[in-house]
C-alpha cells in the first residue's frame, strides 16, 4: 500500500494536473479582478464625463451672459455719447442767449432813444429780455436732467465693465477646470483601450481616399458595423464591459429638445440660397469668439479631424442611422470611437472665425436640423 501511494504521490501527471489547476485558479482570480478594475475606471469615467458636461453648460451660460453683457455695455456707450453731445447743443444755445442779453445789458436804456431803430426794432429788443428767461431756465432744467441721467449711465457702464471682468475671471476658471477633467478623462481612458486611436487611423485612410463630405460619409455608414465588431473583440481581449449602447429610437424621441451646440444666432438656414445658386443641407450659428463647443446628443465619434474645404471636421452617430455634422471649429477635443454624453463638450471656435456649420443626416440624406432644437 505504501509503496502504491508512494508511487501515486510521486506521480508527475498529477502533479502537474495540480499546478494547472492553480494556475488556472490564479488567472481566473486575475480575470475577475480585471473585470472589476475595467468596471470601476468606466464608472470613473462616467462621471469624469457628467461633469464635462455640467462644466461645459456653465461655460455656455458665462458665454451668454457675457454676450449680454456686452451689448448692454455697448447700448449705454452710445446714449452716453448721445447725451454729452446734448448737453455740448445746450450750451451753445445757452452761450447765444447769455452773449445777446449781455450786449442788452452794455447798453443803457436812457441812449435806446437815440439808436438808429425803428419802434418795432426796440419792441422787438425788449420782448428777447421778456422771452429769454424762461429759455434759459429750460436750457438749465433740460441741462440739469440730462447730467443726471448721464451720471447714471456712467454708473452703470461701469457696473456692466466690472461685471464682465468678473465674468471672463469665472469663464476662464471654467474652462481651466473642464481642460483638467477632459485630461483625467483621457489619461483614464487610455489605461483600458486603445482602440480610440486604431479607429482614428482608419478613418484617416478613410478621408484620404474620400472624393468629398457624401463619399466619407458613405464609407463611414460601411465601416460603422464592422467598427462595433473591432470595438467588442477589443474589449473582450482587454477585460472591458460593454459601454452604454443608444437605445433604438432614442435620438427620434428628443426631437425639438436638443440643445443647440454652441450660444449664438443662427444665421443660415436649412434650404437657402447662397451665391454661387447653390441650396444649403445645414444651418449656420453666428458664435461669440472661442465659444464652446458641446455634442447634442449620446453618440460615437465616427470622424475628427481635417477634411479638404470643411476645415475641421466632426462626424457623431447618434444611432438609428442619425448622423449630426459640425465644421468651423478651432479645435476638436474628441477622439474617433469615443462616446459621448450629451452636452460633453468636443471642441471651441477660435477667436476670429465664429461661424459654426452643422448638418444633420438621416440614412445619409440632410434634412433640417432646427425642427430637432429648442
Amino acid at each position: 500500500m505504501f509503496c502504491v501511494g508512494g508511487a501515486l504521490a510521486a506521480d508527475p501527471t498529477a502533479q502537474d494536473l495540480k499546478q494547472v489547476e492553480s494556475q488556472l485558479e490564479k488567472e481566473r482570480q486575475t480575470e475577475r479582478e480585471s473585470k472589476l478594475k475595467a468596471t470601476q475606471l468606466e464608472r470613473e469615467v462616467r462621471e469624469v464625463q457628467r461633469q464635462l458636461v455640467t462644466s461645459a453648460h456653465q461655460i455656455q451660460t458665462q458665454e451668454s451672459k457675457l454676450s449680454l453683457l456686452e451689448q448692454k455695455t455697448k447700448e449705454l456707450t452710445a446714449q452716453e455719447s448721445e447725451l454729452q453731445e446734448r448737453l455740448k447743443l445746450s450750451n451753445k444755445q445757452l452761450f447765444r442767449v447769455m452773449k445777446g442779453l449781455q450786449t442788452l445789458a452794455l447798453r443803457p436804456t436812457e441812449l435806446l432813444i437815440f439808436q438808429a431803430k425803428t419802434p418795432v426794432e426796440m419792441l422787438r429788443s425788449r420782448d428777447l429780455m421778456r422771452y429769454s428767461l424762461p429759455i434759459i431756465g429750460q436750457i438749465q432744467s433740460e441741462t440739469k436732467e440730462d447730467l443726471m441721467k448721464l451720471s447714471e449711465v456712467r454708473l452703470e457702464l461701469t457696473d456692466k465693465k466690472e461685471q464682465i471682468q468678473q465674468t471672463h475671471s469665472e469663464l476662464l476658471n471654467q474652462r481651466e477646470k473642464m481642460n483638467k477633467l477632459a485630461g483625467q478623462k483621457k489619461i483614464m481612458q487610455a489605461q483600458y483601450t486603445s482602440y480610440y486611436n486604431e479607429a482614428k487611423k482608419k478613418a484617416d485612410k478613410l478621408a484620404a481616399k474620400a472624393q468629398d463630405l457624401k463619399d466619407l460619409l458613405t464609407q463611414l455608414e460601411n465601416e460603422r458595423a464592422l467598427a462595433r465588431q473591432r470595438k467588442e473583440e477589443q474589449r473582450k481581449v482587454q477585460s472591458v464591459p460593454t459601454q452604454r449602447i443608444i437605445a433604438a429610437g432614442e435620438f427620434a424621441k428628443a426631437k425639438g429638445m436638443l440643445p443647440l451646440p454652441a450660444r449664438g444666432q443662427i444665421i443660415q438656414h436649412f434650404g437657402d440660397t447662397s451665391v454661387s445658386g447653390a441650396h444649403a443641407k445645414g444651418m449656420v450659428i453666428k458664435t461669440r469668439p472661442n465659444a464652446q463647443i458641446t455634442v447634442p446628443f449620446d453618440g460615437m465619434v465616427l470622424f475628427a479631424g481635417p477634411f479638404q474645404n470643411y476645415g475641421r471636421l466632426l462626424i457623431v452617430d447618434h444611432g438609428d442611422e442619425y448622423l449630426t455634422v459640425m465644421a468651423g471649429m478651432g479645435t476638436i477635443n474628441a477622439s474617433v470611437g469615443q462616446e459621448l454624453l450629451a452636452g460633453e463638450p468636443i471642441g471651441s471656435m477660435n477667436d476670429s472665425y465664429t461661424d459654426l456649420y452643422l448638418e444633420l443626416r438621416h440614412k445619409g440624406v440632410p434634412e433640417n436640423p432646427e425642427p430637432w432644437f429648442k
